[in-house]
């Protein structure tokens, strides 16, 4: 409905990078230049300034990106309140996840939600937890899942499920034969652990914890450092260590006995959250998908 070109604009005027608009918006590069080059003529005059690699705002982009931000929750309210009188349910929603909930979480309950409102169109983009964050403050995504605490007064956060982590050790490992199936936090010290990389949701939850129990960063014994819950699980399969993992990623493993788990004392859960604008304009689309989410967490608890 609205102006190609203008929601090009608007993309890389948020992210201040053709590369991330491209990305976002799943087009070229060069098809992304295009568009802003021909507001450009448009409006006869540069709307960005790109000088050693970096992208700024003109003052006329400026002036064009406050426009259009008007202009896209403008939209927005109308397409709205023309389906609220029609009683359609309908549109489409770009949501964010961290790794964690992407995989393990998110499939089952959108795959619900699509099969009671199949006329909703919704794209998945997944990143750790700080990128998720940083997609929801740039508009690039309308909602975002994720596993870490998150300190935005601009944002507004809504715990969705309490996910339980526990520490996980291959079958022939020493504490897999450990009676009762504890491990105090201390005895962590002791052992090769393999953790997650820097901006993860899982891996700040674990440093706090940590920190809490008069831990140290220096004191445990990193091993090794992973981007996923998948390559982690291969590598404490493979014996190189031990690490701490959502009990929710591991069922398969323990059925197969590839994995043995053991509880954390004190114990150790977290939060999955969604997060979003505060600011933003909530559409029909997003008030479902929240109740319907929210329902499917209580159910699932």
């Amino acid at each position: 409905m609205s102006d190609r070109r203008l929601k090009v604009f608007h993309a890389v005027a948020k992210l201040l990078s053709f590369t991330k608009a491209a990305e976002a918006l799943h087009m070229t590069q060069p098809a992304v230049t295009f568009q802003v080059r021909q507001l450009e003529e448009y409006f006869n005059t540069r709307l960005f300034d790109r000088t050693h690699n970096k992208v700024n705002l003109t003052s006329a982009g400026i002036k064009v990106y406050e426009f259009a931000d008007r202009i896209f929750d403008l939209y927005d309210e109308m397409e709205n309140s023309v389906r609220e009188l029609t009683g359609e349910i309908s549109g489409a929603l770009t949501i964010g996840a961290s790794t964690t909930i992407a995989e393990y979480m998110l499939p089952r309950l959108l795959g619900q939600f699509k099969a009671k409102y199949p006329e909703i169109n919704i794209r998945l983009k997944v990143s750790n937890s700080e990128g998720i964050v940083s997609m929801v403050e740039h508009n690039v995504i309308d909602l975002g899942v994720v596993e870490a605490s998150v300190a935005n007064k601009n944002l507004i956060v809504e715990v969705c499920h309490e996910d339980q982590l526990v520490v996980v050790a291959p079958p022939g490992h020493e504490l897999s034969r450990r009676q009762g199936g504890v491990i105090k936090v201390q005895e962590l010290k002791a052992y090769p652990f393999i953790c997650r990389e820097e901006g993860s949701g899982t891996r700040e939850v674990i440093m706090q914890y940590l920190l809490d129990s008069n831990i140290q960063e220096s004191d445990m014994n990193f091993c090794l450092e992973l981007g996923s819950p998948e390559a982690l699980k291969g590598a404490v399969e493979a014996g190189m260590g031990i690490s701490i993992l959502s009990r929710s990623t591991i069922a398969k493993e323990l059925k197969l006995n590839t994995l043995c788990v053991l509880q954390l004392d004190p114990p150790l859960v977290r939060p999955f959250s969604f997060v979003r604008q505060r600011q933003k304009f909530r559409v029909r689309v997003m008030e479902e998908l929240l109740e319907f989410a929210k329902a499917y967490c209580e159910s699932d608890s």
